[in-house]
């Protein structure tokens, strides 16, 4: 009787090794590289101004490169039998991890929104004194308080 337990036990540790077994198929090199100008996983708020049902990503990137007013776009995957989403927007917005998601800026104004690294001038190193040390320093005085 005591080997019952001992055996459901080892059943259940063994069930996590079971799944990630050598016979899954690996991710292909093309799932895994995202094609330029798109981040997978990624879903921007923004000022959506116009959705629309896409085939896929690269017609959802596309429609927002056409389009004048479009500075962002995200493309939200079908779940179960609903339908793909293509969603275009006037700002870049805040981004939220979503795995069904992936989003991009427009092509045109890529640039503008691309973080720029500035190196303020103290930051670039020198001297730490703010002027070099007389010779001759002058006295402390204080004011007279009368």
């Amino acid at each position: 009787m005591r080997l019952f337990p001992a055996l459901l036990l080892a059943a259940c540790f063994s069930l996590p090794v079971m799944a990630d077994s050598l016979e899954a198929e690996p991710a292909s090199a093309e799932a895994i590289q995202a094609t330029p100008g798109q981040q997978p996983s990624i879903y921007r708020f923004g000022a959506t101004y116009e959705f629309t049902n896409t085939a896929n990503v690269d017609d959802c990137q596309q429609l927002c490169n056409t389009r004048s007013a479009c500075l962002a776009w995200s493309y939200i995957a079908a779940l179960d039998e609903g339908a793909s989403r293509c969603e275009l927007k006037r700002g870049v917005g805040k981004v939220e991890r979503n795995p069904l998601a992936t989003s991009g800026l427009s092509s045109r104004h890529e640039d503008r929104h691309q973080p720029v690294l500035e190196v303020q001038e103290e930051l670039q190193g020198g001297s730490d004194f703010a002027s070099p040390p007389s010779d001759k320093p002058e006295p402390l005085t204080a004011p007279d308080p009368s």
